[in-house]
């Protein structure tokens, strides 16, 4: 019997002391480009050529609005503040930070010094992405990830961010999710610049890795004190019964989502079985790349981003040897993802999580956190609940910290829980459509007024009892 997906326990769970708890969001999504293009001479994204050209994002919205972000970043630093955050993870833009000629935009970096300045003056400590899908459109249009000179060329925008802006971060995490900027932007085509080749596709996330790896160095280099780590986006799955077949497809699964790219950073070379069944459409990489890109014992942190989890059967059919096999009338959330929490589900957080540092202790992840963990869409599972009231909401975040400190007691070195996210906004391919919204604060898309939802208040009480 499924449980009721509005119920939570009004009273927030007690952290470990020493635990972070945080709220993250990137620019591209909060800032409004229009401004930055406008006031900064900043350089388009990739993003918006998407928006308006490809037809894949809902009602064609471009990120020219997005929250205004760059307007209201005061308001919005005190509504980090009144809400009892003490750790905020937002992005560097790399299409504001730099111009097309490789110079640093110094109203640009003068915006986040303002904004980031005014956040510590507040207590609240800042961890900088330095990548989170702002590639700039003239370099897309090059090629983007799949050309190798793209890798080249985010290793200036790492060392303009470190010069100008590392004595306002605690922490730099290099890349966001590069299973998405490298799949869903090059195989599936649902992300810019929406191509759809397996074999470019594999090129591109073993550029964004030696790009990873490239960054690492020069930041290292210049600031050899300052904590360095990454965020990857992880899925775990698991067979959908006891049969052979279904737990070869969990860990094709596993393979092709997590393994990718875990296992190139902690041992140096991409998951045996899954190459093997690609064929011909995997390219050759050099031995001098991989072991550059095998750079995990030297993180600070391994950032995981979590959503949901998988069970998978095995299939002939698919190119990729499983499909999702899905429960009838299963809890989903606005997007139509699985929400894995007991007692339906596996707790797919916990499992992942002890099942990773397990598999790469040995490896050197010895420190993670996770980076991302949030619920889209409505309060309800069909709506009838006022946007501001959002126990579903409360719910997947209270059961996701539980499972976390469950994994804590199992061993697991999780030191800190970002919420994803501080407000609703542009949520890339799906625009800003309602369904879509994972933040804890809502704003009005005419007057882009904030108002605190009901897992805002949670949150509050939460950090004033940690």
């Amino acid at each position: 019997m499924h449980p009721n997906p509005t119920t939570y326990d009004p009273e927030p769970p007690t952290l470990p002391e020493g635990f972070l708890l945080g709220i993250a969001d990137s620019d591209l999504q909060v800032i409004g480009e229009d401004h930055c293009l406008e006031k900064e001479g900043s350089q388009r994204t990739m993003w918006y050529r998407f928006a308006e050209q490809s037809g894949r994002v809902f009602q064609d919205a471009t990120p020219g609005v997005g929250v205004d972000r760059y307007h209201r970043w005061e308001e919005d630093a005190e509504l980090i503040a009144h809400l009892g955050f003490r750790h905020y993870r937002t992005s560097l833009s790399w299409s504001r930070i730099l111009t097309e000629e490789g110079e640093i935009n110094a109203k640009a970096v003068a915006w986040y010094r303002r904004y980031f300045e005014a956040l510590r003056a507040k207590g609240i400590k800042v961890y900088a992405t330095l990548y989170h899908w702002e590639l700039p459109d003239y370099l897309s249009q090059r090629g983007g990830w799949k050309n190798r000179a793209t890798a080249e060329a985010f290793v200036q925008h790492a060392e303009a961010c470190t010069r100008e802006l590392g004595d306002l971060v605690e922490e730099i995490f290099i890349l966001n999710e590069p299973w998405c900027a490298a799949h869903n932007s090059y195989f599936h085509g649902t992300h810019a610049p929406g191509e759809g080749n397996l074999r470019d596709t594999l090129i591109a996330s073993h550029h964004l890795l030696l790009a990873q790896a490239m960054a690492f160095e020069r930041i290292k280099e210049i600031a050899p004190s300052l904590p360095v780590g990454t965020v990857l986006n992880v899925e775990p799955s698991f067979p959908a019964t006891d049969e052979n077949k279904d737990f070869t497809a969990a860990r094709l699964a596993d393979q092709f989502f997590n393994g990718w790219f875990l296992d190139p950073i902690y041992r140096g070379q991409y998951p045996e079985e899954l190459a093997d069944r690609y064929g011909a459409k995997m390219p050759d990489f050099s031995s001098e790349d991989m072991s550059r890109i095998q750079i995990g014992a030297s993180l600070s942190t391994m950032g995981l981003n979590y959503y949901t989890s998988k069970n998978v059967q095995g299939c002939d059919f698919s190119p990729l040897g499983y499909i999702p096999a899905r429960e009838i009338d299963e809890e989903i959330n606005g997007l139509g993802w699985s929400v894995f929490v007991p007692p339906v589900y596996p707790p797919g957080l916990q499992l992942g999580l002890i099942d990773f540092h397990r598999r790469y202790e040995k490896d050197g992840m010895n420190r993670i956190m996770i980076t991302e963990n949030g619920f889209a869409g409505h309060g309800t599972r069909d709506g009838s609940i006022e946007p501001l009231d959002d126990p579903r909401r409360i719910r997947y975040h209270q059961e996701h910290l539980k499972q976390i400190l469950a994994a804590r007691e199992a061993g697991v070195p999780v030191e800190g829980y970002f919420a994803w996210t501080l407000l609703d906004n542009y949520e890339w391919a799906e625009g800003y459509r309602p369904e879509s919204c994972f933040g804890l604060v809502h704003v009005d898309r005419q007057s882009l007024a904030r108002t605190l939802k009901a897992s805002a208040k949670w949150f509050q009480r939460l950090n004033q009892a940690t």
